[in-house]
């Protein structure tokens, strides 16, 4: 996930720089059952979090859409994520 780099300067002090820990207990809370989510690490440098999540299912299409997902929650749950989006993907 990446802050857009053509975001129009706020008023006042940027939201603080996201805590690799406190990322991974919030999509630890987040997470539901049905979503398969078993584990994730987290590394944040400057302006981007990269995210490793450890996702069961049964086929790649169906682990995609449940890192998608945990990633939208997470962005959307968030405050220290409100100006990042979802910027590059890899399937390991």
């Amino acid at each position: 996930m990446r802050a857009p780099e053509d975001d129009p300067p706020t008023d006042g002090d940027p939201p603080p720089a996201p805590s690799a820990a406190r990322l991974v207990e919030t999509l630890h809370r987040l997470a539901r059952p049905q979503d398969r989510f078993d584990s994730a690490r987290a590394l944040v440098l400057g302006r981007t979090v990269r995210l490793a999540l450890y996702i069961r299912g049964p086929d790649e299409v169906e682990a995609v859409g449940h890192a998608l997902l945990l990633c939208r929650l997470l962005v959307g749950h968030s405050p220290e994520l409100s100006r990042h989006r979802v910027a590059d993907f890899r399937l390991l």
